[in-house]
């Protein structure tokens, strides 16, 4: 029985490793993107993954949320598609930001380090679709 328990373990892992590879090779991210309207022409694919991470965690969405398709198998999405309305908040909101870190906070106050912004989309949205409000105060 105790030999058993090493085997099960080395058959779950190999399995596992299996199914990912699978699902790499049938999910791949392409090399070149098109309808690319705000972000740059010549983006690589990491920058672009990070990118596209850096706005799902602070927002608290998913892919889905701008992009047409649904659940994890992103080789069934039409990332090109700009059905979906949160897409076009999207490229409006990186606009914004560019703005806001650029000219608009052009020497106020402590520069922050190389590649890093003073406000992202965090500043606003602390991982929340809607961005947070302040709360009103009580008369």
């Amino acid at each position: 029985m105790n030999k058993l328990i090493p085997v099960l373990m080395m058959s779950t892992l190999f399995v596992m490793t299996a199914v990912a590879v699978t699902r790499a090779r049938q999910n791949p991210i392409p090399e070149k993107f098109t309808n690319l309207q705000v972000l740059p022409k010549d983006i690589s694919r990491a920058d672009l993954v990070t990118m596209m991470r850096g706005f799902t965690g602070p927002l608290g969405v998913r892919c889905e949320h701008c992009h047409v398709g649904e659940g994890n198998d992103l080789s069934t999405f039409d990332f090109v598609s700009d059905a979906r309305p949160a897409k076009a908040t999207a490229r409006k909101m990186i606009l914004m930001l560019r703005a806001i870190n650029g000219p608009l906070l052009e020497g106020v106050g402590t520069p922050p380090a190389p590649g890093i912004s003073k406000v992202t989309c965090f500043t606003c949205h602390r991982g929340a679709r809607t961005p947070l409000a302040a709360p009103t105060p009580v008369k």
